[in-house]
């Protein structure tokens, strides 16, 4: 990057909140700034983009709670550009946007510290937009009015919330939820209709975002009862009732962490957008010191996940023996999980369950070796000594409670429209954390609500036990399948 003799500094946008809605320009910057001040609600990947050795400086404003003034930010900037600094000033969404951009670029010119503007992606087309709410659309919306929400009355140039009524079109609020039922009021006496659509969307793009929609007669009420937080912003028209067409439905991904990217990608590639809160773990146990002669004494080697699979590959030894064993898989992506690690299955059921890989193996072996979790179905021991066939097993790892943060927030506010349960112990679980945080109402509300899927039919029974409804099982019981399911069915 040039230098000057002052330096120089960059009012950069970092866009509503996804690392992937950056510009390239602003993550070049980041990467070659020698100062970066920031605001709150950045993601930690996008600062992790920051060059080594970057000063990092938290100028975060909360409502009524300020780090630094707007008065002491500005002085910063002027300060670190006089020293011959390159410095970024990285602001959600636009900086031109209520971002306060122009005071900083004016303080900086008065200054002559040479500046320079990025812009970002606005969160008051953004957000919406990831909503499912087009801020215009033929035939419904030709124009759309953005505004702030939270100002106090009584400033000069006080906004006219009953003139803004009237003018028509979209309305988009930001930063309105102090001053909600104030605002809602105001646009309501100015003549709006109190059927007309509207939605508040809080924490747009992130992992928690949460759409509530309603009218504007009563959506004061519903964000009351769904407790809806700042930062959120509010959308006022008859483009909000093409969300229900237009957003992409979300899902609640409950399989262990180690399972989070793989299906993350999927629901993706499928059209969800996933809410990861995992709610069971994988505790590793210790492998049994004659594990390698109990796989040499085996006529079949049978693994029932993928997480089994890699557990037992990372030692080398053990993977020496099994690359010389008769191996069994309860499906693919464990067959896959083996691949990877360059050995094959022998036998894949043609059902993907404890079922099938015992009406599979029953007729083919004598003695076979289990490498599975402790809490594995007792269903494929009992079919297998029930045909004569000496088992033994082997329990790689347990199942525990995830103890993750991302599960209360799910259990205490979230509202998927699909939960996806992939074994009997992530619903299990689901409702134990659920009751320890007084929230098992909630819980079973939101489960009634939305559509239930279940990966197979032990997951499925499972779900019946604990009162749960289960709308989709697939065919072929893989996290792929069972979403594909879900989307067919609509």
């Amino acid at each position: 990057m040039d230098r000057t003799e002052c330096g120089k500094v960059w009012l950069v946008g970092a866009g509503p909140g996804d690392p992937e809605l950056l510009t390239l320009k602003a993550r070049r910057l980041l990467e070659e700034a020698d100062v970066i001040l920031f605001d709150r609600l950045l993601s930690s990947e996008i600062l992790g983009w920051a060059g080594e050795g970057a000063e990092m400086i938290d100028v975060g404003k909360l409502p009524g709670r300020h780090k630094l003034s707007q008065e002491e930010i500005n002085a910063l900037l002027v300060e670190k550009g006089r020293e011959g600094k390159v410095v970024v000033r990285l602001k959600g969404g636009d900086p031109f946007v209520f971002g306060r951009g122009g005071e900083e670029g004016l303080a900086l010119a008065a200054a002559r510290v040479p500046f320079e503007v990025v812009p970002g992606v606005t969160s008051a087309i953004s957000v919406p937009a990831g909503a499912g709410i087009p801020v215009t659309h033929r035939g419904v919306a030709t124009a759309f009015t953005v505004v702030t929400g939270h100002e106090e009355p009584g400033k000069e140039e006080e906004l006219d919330w009953e003139a803004l009524a009237r003018v028509g079109g979209t309305i988009v609020v930001l930063m309105g939820v102090s001053r909600l039922a104030e605002n809602v009021s105001a646009l309501l006496r100015g003549g709006r209709d109190p059927k007309t659509p509207a939605a508040l969307i809080e924490r747009g793009w992130s992992p928690e975002e949460r759409v509530v929609v309603g009218t504007l007669g009563d959506v004061v009420e519903r964000a009351k009862e769904e407790d809806v937080q700042a930062p959120a912003i509010l959308v006022v028209g008859e483009v909000v009732a093409l969300s229900e067409e237009l957003r992409r439905p979300t899902i609640a991904i409950l399989r262990p962490d180690n399972r989070g990217e793989e299906s993350e990608r999927i629901a993706i590639s499928l059209g969800f957008r996933p809410i990861l809160a995992p709610s069971i773990a994988f505790l590793e146990l210790p492998l049994p010191k004659d594990l390698p002669e109990r796989i040499e004494a085996a006529d079949c080697v049978v693994f029932t996940s993928a997480t089994g699979a890699e557990i037992a590959l990372r030692d080398e030894g053990l993977a020496a023996l099994l690359r010389r064993s008769v191996l069994a898989t309860i499906g693919p992506r464990t067959e896959e999980a083996l691949a990877e690690r360059g050995l094959s299955a022998s036998i894949v059921p043609e059902s993907f369950s404890s079922r099938g890989l015992a009406l599979a193996l029953a007729p083919r072996f004598k003695k076979v070796l289990l490498l599975r979790s402790a809490k594995g179905s007792p269903e494929l021991v009992e079919i297998l000594e029930e045909a004569g066939v000496e088992v033994d097993e082997v329990h790689l790892y347990d199942i525990a409670p995830s103890g993750d943060s991302r599960l209360d927030w799910l259990i205490l506010r979230g509202t998927p429209d699909v939960f996806a349960f992939t074994s009997g112990s992530t619903a299990r679980n689901l409702l134990a954390r659920a009751k320890e945080l007084d929230a098992e109402g909630r819980l079973r509300e939101r489960l009634s609500e939305a559509k239930v899927v279940a990966i197979g039919p032990p997951t499925r029974s499972a779900l019946e036990e604990l009162g749960v409804r289960v709308d989709v099982m697939p065919d072929r019981y893989t996290f792929g399948a069972m979403l594909e399911e879900l989307r067919r069915r609509g």
